[in-house]
Formats: C-alpha cells, sequence, structure tokens
C-alpha cells in the first residue's frame, strides 16, 4: 500500500522511448508526449491560477516554470481504441523525439 501519499518523492528517472515503444509493441498508441508546463496549460491551468490568492499562485507557477518542474517532468499519454486527441498535448507535442 502507498504510504504518506503527497508527502514521499518518488521522482524516477524514465526512458520514454522504451516506454512508447513497448507500449506499441503491445498494441498501444502514442497519443502524445509533452512537458508537464505544457500538458498543464493546455489543460486550462492559467485561468484557474489567476483565481488563487498570491501564495498559492506562486506554488502552482513551480509547476510550469521552465527552470523548476515544468520542463524537467514528462507526459506520456497512451491510448487503444478509436483514435482521439487528449487536449493535454494540443500545442507543445514532442511526440516525434521519442
Amino acid at each position: 500500500p502507498l504510504v504518506a501519499v503527497g508527502r514521499k518523492d518518488i521522482t524516477a528517472h524514465v526512458n520514454f522511448t522504451a516506454m512508447a515503444l513497448a507500449a506499441q509493441e503491445a498494441g498501444l498508441e502514442v497519443l502524445g508526449y509533452t512537458t508537464q508546463a505544457h500538458f498543464l496549460i493546455n489543460c486550462g491551468l492559467l485561468p484557474k491560477m489567476e483565481q488563487l490568492p498570491q501564495v498559492e499562485r506562486a506554488t502552482a507557477a513551480k509547476l510550469i516554470m521552465e527552470h523548476e518542474m515544468g520542463e524537467l517532468f514528462k507526459v506520456l499519454a497512451l491510448g487503444a481504441g478509436p483514435a482521439w486527441e487528449p487536449m493535454g498535448f494540443s500545442r507543445g507535442d514532442r511526440s516525434h523525439r521519442l
């Protein structure tokens, strides 16, 4: 079981190219690959941040800043079945880099 969820760093280095290839070999399709910043912005984070108090806005900004988590962390979406485009990859998709 997960213990102290949200209080531990579970960061890991991930070979997204290997993950994408393994997924494709298993019959899945790569729906998108991008930075955490692009993903969150595409999903509507900025308008939500505008409604936050300054302290919370600064904390949320770390999720999308290039020198913080925005560029370091990545998002990979995989799927099967009818093709669809997740909104988190509408801009800044880097699938071609896998």
